[in-house]
């Protein structure tokens, strides 16, 4: 009994030191900053009291955060909508391995270049393309500049995935009679909805606080996301408590938003699974 507990203990303290590194990152990369956030919110500045640092959440501002939201959701959804047949030619479509590995490294190729030298890149297609300069107007063109950008973070885990999928399970739905678009709705999707996950992760939390893509991108005076704002109120903060407060406080409604998503996300989803399991009590 004695020796299993000391095992217990070692077992429990090795698995603590793995963590360790994770832990530290955390604590310096995630924690720390989210507790000056928290404090700097509510802190008064030379400005004036703590008050002022909340009230700059004006009308203007939550559309910023309403407009945010619908760009980066929008561009997920292409992203999902473009990734997903990619994924699905290329892992049962296509049998040559060095073809498949070509695409990949065609499709990750992108992310090893500069943020801004492709936006800048397409902007200039674009401007080619219409004759003359600053020809990019609205909303949609920094929603392809996103899709453009975050589109390889939604493919890979999707094609790896798939890739590894049995093909059994596909030729068995098709000879219980499944056409191709219901094979895809009840065998592809479930079986890579956890890949999804992460491909929408990796889209859609970098593309609702995404700075100068609109900037680039959207000759509108009116296009700028909240990303943009919190950066410019950052870059005063250097000379302006009051503003640096301001970008603190903006920060961490965002914040709050991503948090309140992601719970409604999981509760719905746990709903979900234990509806499901009740059916299938019910069934049996």
């Amino acid at each position: 009994m004695q020796f299993k507990i000391l095992s217990n203990k070692s077992s429990f303290l090795q698995k603590l030191l793995l963590c360790l590194p994770y832990l530290l990152l955390a604590i310096i990369f995630v924690i720390t900053p989210t507790v000056l956030m928290l404090v700097r919110s509510f802190t008064s500045t030379s400005s004036g009291p703590m008050y002022l640092n909340w009230s700059y959440l004006s009308g203007f501002v939550w559309w910023k955060i309403l407009q945010s939201l619908y760009i980066a959701v929008a561009s997920t959804i292409l992203c999902i909508i473009i990734a997903y047949p990619f994924a699905y030619f290329m892992s049962f479509n296509t049998r040559s391995k060095l073809a498949k590995s070509i695409v990949v490294l065609l499709v990750t190729a992108p992310i090893w270049m500069s943020f801004l030298v492709k936006i800048v890149g397409l902007k200039t297609v674009f401007d080619t393309i219409n004759g003359y300069e600053n020809s990019t107007y609205g909303d949609i063109f920094t929603i392809i500049g996103l899709v453009y950008i975050y589109l390889p973070f939604m493919i890979l885990p999707i094609f790896n995935v798939m890739n590894d999928m049995p093909k059994n399970l596909i030729f068995a739905s098709k000879d219980l009679g499944r056409g191709s678009a219901a094979t895809f709705f009840n065998v592809v999707l479930p079986y890579t909805k956890t890949a999804l996950s992460s491909g929408i992760t990796l889209v859609f939390l970098p593309a609702l606080t995404t700075v100068a893509v609109p900037q680039f991108l959207n000759s509108n005076t009116s296009g700028s996301m909240i990303g943009d704002i919190i950066m410019e109120e950052g870059t005063m903060g250097q000379t302006s408590d009051i503003s640096l407060a301001r970008a603190s406080t903006l920060s961490l409604v965002i914040s709050l938003i991503l948090l309140t998503t992601c719970g409604i996300y999981f509760s719905v989803k746990k709903i979900m699974k234990m509806s499901a399991k009740k059916r299938g009590k019910k069934y049996e």
